[in-house]
């Protein structure tokens, strides 16, 4: 299984990165491929609501920066797992800044690898 992490913590040796890395070890001890992406430390804009992903040219968002890595990843992945500290009684805001991105490529079909789990 292709699993695609995305670690929401600012903090790179903080108690997520511990807990990512220690799911990352699990998953390949039992023969996963894993890829973690650091949304803190990519350039990741906040969705423009401009639906152009979904009018002009569809699954594909207008802006290009470091989410377009994430989406190639995300047409690969098998799983995606959200990782992130909880602020303010939610996901860190870098982490909430990716998931939105994900409209343009998973709305409203996820992309077609991606295993809904009960």
């Amino acid at each position: 299984m292709n699993i695609l992490v995305l670690n929401g913590s600012p903090r790179p040796k903080g108690n997520t990165k511990q807990m990512v890395e220690a799911f990352r070890e699990g998953a390949l001890a039992s023969g996963h491929q894993v890829s973690i992406v650091d949304v803190c430390r990519k350039k990741i804009n906040g969705c423009l609501g401009c639906e152009h992903c979904h009018t002009k040219a569809p699954g594909e968002c207008i802006q290009k920066d470091d989410m377009q890595n994430v989406y190639a990843l995300l047409l690969d992945a098998d799983m995606l797992v959200l990782a992130s500290p909880i602020y303010y009684h939610g996901l860190s805001g870098q982490l909430k800044c990716a998931i939105d991105r994900l409209y343009s490529i998973a709305y409203p079909s996820r992309p077609p690898r991606l295993k809904r789990l009960p």
